[in-house]
C-alpha cells in the first residue's frame, strides 16, 4: 500500500509566506530564490530545510538591500497621479477664473507643497507659470470647444455674432455663437474664436466669421449674423445688398434667407438722440458739464455733499457719460431689459414694439407728466415747450418704426418661411405636438402661475425637460431651436461681444499684464467665458470624472506647440 503524499495547503502558505503553489498541489514555489521545491514525501520538513539554506538566506539579504525598478515608477493608473493632475488642472482653471497672473503660481506651487507635506498629491504637485499657461493654451481651451462642437451635433440652429475692439496695435474680433440647448440651460452663448485682423473691412470680417464655421462645419446651421447697425455690417437701414457683411456671409453660406438682427438698445438710443436734436435744449452737454465741474475737483464736491446734506438727501457719486459708451447716457431707459443676456429676438421685438406704442399714444394725446406741467405752468414759452415734446415723439417714433421693419418677420410664424431658410417641419407631427403642448399649458395656468413669468427659453426648457420622448415635441423643437438661437443682443452693448471685451481689456490683458500674447488672451477668454457658469469647484469635479481631460493635462505634449 503506497504512502499518501503531503500537499502543499493553504495552511502551510500562511505559515511559509515566501512560498506559492508550484507546478502541481504537491510542489511549492520560493518566491524569493525563484526555485520549486517537493513537499509530497517530506510535507514541512522540506520547506523547513530550504528556508535554512545557505542560498535562501543569502537571497533574503539581497532583496532587503534594494528595491525593484517598478517601486520608482507610479502606474498612470495610481490615484496619487490622478488627483495631481486634477489639482494641475484646477490651480490652472482658479488662476484663471479669478483673474490672476500666471506669475503667481511658481509662488502658489511652491507654497502648496509646504503647507500640506503631508500630502502625497501635494508632494507630486508642480505647476509654475509654464505649465499653468500649457495647460489652459493646450487642454482647457481646446477642451471648450470640443465640447460646444459635441453639443451642436444635435442642435439644428445657430447665429453668430462679432464685433471690433481695439486693444494697442491690435484690432481684435471675437467670433460667438448663440444656440438653443433644452438639454442644458436653455439659451447659450459661446465663444468660438479670438483673432486679429489688420483691417475692419466687410470683406475681411465675413471671411473671418465665413471660416470659423468653416472650419468647425457650422456653416449649415448659421440661420442668423448680428450685428450693430453701422453700415459696413448691413449697408444701412434699407439692408441693400452691396459690399457689406450681411451681404458677403449670405453669399459665402449660400443662404439667401439669411437673418440679420441689428442693435436694438442701440435703435432705441439713436431714435431718443434723433427726438432730442429737435429740442433746443442740449442734454447730452449738461450731463456732461455737470460731470467736468465736479470731477476732479475735490472741494466742489466737498460742497455738494454738504448741500445734499442740507436739504436732506443721499449724496450719489456722479456718473460719467462716455460718447464711445453711448448707453452711459440714460443707462436706466429700457437698458435692463433689452440688455439681459438671454432675451430671445422674440422678447426684444416685443420690447420694441411696446416702446413705439407708447410713443404713438403719448403723441396722439399730447401726453406730458404732471411734473412738467408743473414747471411749465407760468412760463411764457409753455406752448413752444410743449410742441417741442410733441414733436421729439414723433421723431422718435418715426426712426424706430423705420429700423425695426426687419423684425417685422417675426410676428407670424409658419412651415413656409421656415422650410426657405432650411428648416422642414413635418405638420402632421406637429399639430399633435402642438395639442400635447396646450393640454401643459392648461396644467400650469391652473397649478403654476410662476411659470408663465419666466423667461421664453427657460418656459420651452421646463416643457421639453417634462416629456419623455423626444418623439412628441420634435418638431417644436425645431421650430424653437430656430427662433431662439437668434440672438437679441447689439455688440456694442454690454452683452455677449461686449462682455468679452470687457473681460479683455478689464481683467485679463490690463496694463500689468501687457506681455500676453494674443494666443494666451485668446485662451483665457475661450475658458472664461465658455466655462463662465462653473465654479472652480465645479470644475473640479468635472476633471475627476474626465480621464482624457486628466491624460493631456499630464501629458508633456502640451509644450509642443510652446516650443
Amino acid at each position: 500500500m503506497s504512502k499518501r503524499k503531503c500537499k502543499f495547503t493553504e495552511v502551510l502558505r500562511a505559515k511559509y509566506p515566501c512560498f506559492t503553489s508550484g507546478r502541481d498541489e504537491f510542489d511549492a514555489k520560493c518566491s524569493i530564490c525563484d526555485c520549486h521545491v517537493d513537499v509530497g514525501n517530506k510535507g514541512t520538513t522540506a520547506l523547513e530545510r530550504h528556508v535554512a539554506t545557505e542560498k535562501h538566506k543569502k537571497m533574503i539579504r539581497a532583496a532587503s538591500s534594494s528595491s525593484k525598478v517598478t517601486n520608482f515608477f507610479q502606474p498612470s493608473t495610481s490615484l496619487i497621479l490622478k488627483n495631481t493632475h486634477a489639482a494641475e488642472g484646477i490651480l490652472a482653471f482658479h488662476t484663471i477664473k479669478h483673474h490672476q497672473s500666471y506669475n503667481s503660481m511658481e509662488c502658489t506651487a511652491s507654497l502648496t507643497r509646504k503647507m500640506f507635506a503631508d500630502s502625497e498629491t501635494a508632494k507630486n504637485l508642480k505647476c509654475g507659470k509654464t505649465k499653468t499657461e500649457a495647460i489652459v493654451n493646450q487642454v482647457v481651451a481646446p477642451h471648450t470647444i470640443t465640447t460646444i462642437i459635441e453639443t451642436l451635433r444635435n442642435i439644428s440652429c445657430l447665429s453668430v455674432a462679432t464685433d471690433a475692439s481695439n486693444h494697442g496695435a491690435d484690432k481684435l474680433f471675437p467670433i460667438l455663437i448663440q444656440y438653443f440647448n433644452w438639454t442644458g440651460n436653455g439659451i447659450e452663448t459661446k465663444i468660438l474664436d479670438l483673432q486679429t485682423l489688420p483691417n475692419e473691412t466687410s470683406l475681411s470680417i465675413a471671411n473671418l466669421i465665413y471660416e470659423t464655421l468653416s472650419t468647425y462645419q457650422l456653416t449649415t446651421k448659421c440661420v442668423a449674423f448680428i450685428g450693430d447697425n453701422a453700415n459696413v455690417n448691413f449697408g444701412g437701414v434699407n439692408r441693400n445688398p452691396g459690399q457689406n457683411v450681411f451681404t458677403r456671409l449670405k453669399e459665402s453660406l449660400e443662404k439667401e434667407h439669411l437673418i440679420g438682427v441689428g442693435c436694438p438698445a442701440h435703435i432705441m438710443h439713436n431714435s431718443l438722440r434723433n427726438g432730442i436734436e429737435l429740442m433746443k435744449l442740449d442734454i447730452e452737454s449738461i450731463i456732461l458739464k455737470i460731470f467736468n465741474y465736479f470731477s476732479v475737483y475735490t472741494v466742489r464736491t466737498e460742497a455738494l455733499k454738504e448741500f445734499c446734506n442740507y436739504v436732506e438727501i443721499d449724496y450719489q457719486p456722479l456718473l460719467r457719460h462716455s460718447k464711445t459708451r453711448w448707453l452711459s447716457l440714460f443707462p436706466c431707459v429700457e437698458r435692463a431689459k433689452v440688455e439681459e443676456e438671454h432675451n430671445s429676438v422674440l422678447e426684444i421685438s416685443k420690447i420694441l414694439q411696446s416702446v413705439l406704442h407708447m410713443l404713438r399714444n403719448r403723441r396722439i394725446n399730447n401726453f406730458l407728466p404732471l411734473s412738467v406741467r408743473e414747471h411749465l405752468r407760468d412760463n411764457d414759452e409753455a406752448e413752444s415747450i410743449s410742441n417741442e415734446f410733441i414733436s421729439v415723439y414723433k421723431a422718435c417714433e418715426d426712426y424706430l418704426m423705420e429700423w425695426i421693419t426687419p423684425l417685422e418677420d417675426f410676428k407670424v410664424s409658419c412651415i413656409e418661411f421656415l422650410r426657405i431658410r432650411g428648416v422642414e417641419i413635418d405638420d402632421v407631427k406637429l399639430h399633435d405636438q402642438f395639442c400635447n403642448l396646450i393640454s401643459f399649458l392648461k396644467s400650469k395656468s391652473n397649478e403654476d402661475e410662476a411659470y408663465f413669468d419666466l423667461k421664453l427659453h427657460e418656459q420651452w426648457t421646463i416643457y421639453f425637460k417634462s416629456v419623455k420622448n423626444i418623439e412628441c415635441f420634435s418638431e417644436l423643437l425645431k421650430i424653437c431651436e430656430f427662433y431662439i438661437c437668434i440672438s437679441a443682443h447689439n455688440v456694442e452693448s454690454l452683452t455677449n461681444v461686449e462682455r468679452v471685451f470687457s473681460l479683455i481689456n478689464n481683467t485679463q490683458w490690463s496694463k500689468e499684464r501687457n506681455r500676453l500674447s494674443v494666443q494666451s488672451v485668446k485662451s483665457i477668454i475661450l475658458t472664461q467665458y465658455n466655462f463662465k457658469n462653473m465654479s472652480c469647484e465645479d470644475f473640479y469635479n468635472y476633471l475627476l470624472k474626465n480621464k482624457e481631460l486628466l491624460s493631456k493635462i499630464g501629458s508633456s505634449a502640451k509644450y509642443d506647440k510652446i516650443k
